[in-house]
């Protein structure tokens, strides 16, 4: 047998509220379809996140009944974390109602924290029933499908009841000629850093009982071990996943041959554009500059453009989404650097459905502030001023040009701790200047200059107290 193995729809999303993004989404799944129904594929396997919301639209159902009604395969499904809440489960999901019209196989585990059973579902018509597993027979062939729903921190928790639950089905009702899982999570080898929540040596157990395992959850493809296949997400959500060209389709597996083919969907295309402000004193000599440098990249995105997998079903152009990333030293005001504009000029130049500005640019007296910081030290790894390091560093700074540079260091920890109590644990000014005093007098028992010790101690608490 032939199965199409697709996850992470995500039917009703609407990216940037764009009501286009939504219509994308839907084909991609469109196009999925229609490929695996010429590649004569037997089944269709979608481990979780049919739908983006487990509150869709009334019209994004209409129009998902309408593409299943002309699916002639079982259409074996497993619920994701989009699909339906954990913790708040409803008396009828989207999925269950779609079973119900015989739409799809809606499969999920019984679970408890020692078992995992699997319940038969009706055997007579696979498309029908729900359950835990289901029996797909083909020419002298049989391959058992189970499905697991999405359970989050719980998972690896579970999977070797899972494996149990499988392995006594097969013992049970015989061994099939093929098992296969459908699950929604990651794995920590593959994707260590895009959400995974199961350790590699989790699926050990699994790997001796299971085929083939479906997977969903991360929309970047992968494989792991002898038969973790996860292809992504039909199209590509957000920036970061639109910069994943290559791993974003769907798999085909040969039950006989055991082999997965992976294929590419086709989803709208996504181009970055870095702009370094660096060294612009005036708008208008940035705004200059940066129509030349949109200029000179409209080939580049024209040539993703025109792949195959970006273009429409007639093979025209899409419109592209651009992220452009501004980065360097910003030496304009901020109240006149115009990202608006610049984006304005982006959509039009580069004829682009959407434009995402991400502003990664450093200020000029922030960045003269935090002086010889490491960036990893100075900046978050979102681009953000690490405000932390930033306070030190002024704290630090007022306290070596004040007449108390002698202790620079300690003087610095005394700022940042009187932060804290006013800040932190909301304490008076009177509170404070004791503090301070004592401070001081550990700090400078002779006093910092030549002034008297009244005076001194007077002097360090107005002082310090109006840094």
């Amino acid at each position: 047998m032939h199965l199409a193995h697709a996850a992470d729809i995500h039917l009703g999303h609407r990216q940037y509220g764009l009501k286009q993004r939504e219509t994308d989404a839907r084909l991609s799944f469109q196009h999925f379809l229609s490929q695996a129904r010429e590649r004569g594929t037997d089944a269709i396997l979608i481990p979780g996140d049919l739908f983006d919301s487990r509150d869709i639209r009334p019209q994004t159902l209409q129009q998902t009944e309408a593409l299943l009604e002309d699916v002639e395969q079982p259409v074996v499904v497993s619920p994701g974390n989009h699909d339906e809440n954990m913790s708040r489960r409803r008396d009828l999901t989207w999925l269950e109602y779609l079973n119900d019209k015989g739409l799809i196989t809606l499969l999920s585990a019984e679970l408890s924290s020692d078992r995992a059973t699997f319940a038969p579902t009706d055997g007579t018509d696979p498309r029908q029933g729900g359950g835990g597993y289901v029996d797909l027979e083909g020419d002298d062939e049989v391959v058992r499908c189970f499905g697991l729903q999405y359970r989050g921190a719980y998972i690896e928790r579970d999977l070797p009841n899972v494996a149990e639950g499988i392995e006594a089905v097969n013992q049970s009702e015989g061994e099939p000629d093929t098992t296969i899982l459908l699950a929604h999570f990651g794995v920590d080898d593959a994707v260590p850093d895009l959400g995974a929540n199961v350790a590699r040596a989790a699926l050990t157990d699994l790997e001796d009982l299971v085929d083939y395992m479906a997977l969903g959850h991360i929309h970047k493809q992968f494989e792991s071990g002898t038969v973790a296949r996860n292809p992504g997400s039909l199209e590509a959500f957000d920036i970061q996943e639109g910069r994943w060209d290559d791993s974003h389709g769907y798999y085909v597996y040969d039950t006989v041959a055991d082999t997965a083919e992976y294929q590419l969907s086709k989803r709208r295309p996504y181009h970055t554009l870095n702009f370094d402000v660096s060294g612009y004193r005036t708008f208008e000599d940035l705004r200059a500059d940066f129509e030349t440098e949109l200029e000179d990249a409209r080939p580049d995105v024209e040539d993703v453009c025109q792949r195959d997998v970006h273009r429409d079903g007639r093979g025209n152009r899409r419109e592209p989404i651009i992220n452009v990333r501004f980065e360097g030293t910003l030496l304009l005001d901020h109240t006149t650097f115009d990202v608006e504009t610049l984006t304005g000029l982006t959509e039009d130049k580069l004829d682009a459905l959407y434009v995402q500005p991400t502003n990664h640019t450093e200020r000029k007296a922030v960045q003269d502030l935090l002086g010889d910081l490491e960036r990893g030290e100075a900046f978050n790894p979102d681009g953000t001023v690490n405000t932390d390091a930033l306070q030190e560093r002024v704290f630090t700074t007022i306290a070596g040009e004040s007449r108390y540079s002698a202790e620079a260091e300690e003087v610095a920890e005394t700022l940042d701790h009187v932060e804290g109590l006013v800040n932190e644990d909301g304490q008076g000014v009177a509170e404070v200047a004791d503090y301070l005093r004592e401070r001081r007098r550990e700090l400078f028992p002779e006093g910092p200059g030549e002034a008297s010790d009244a005076e001194n101690t007077d002097d360090a608490t107005n002082e310090v107290s109006s840094e």
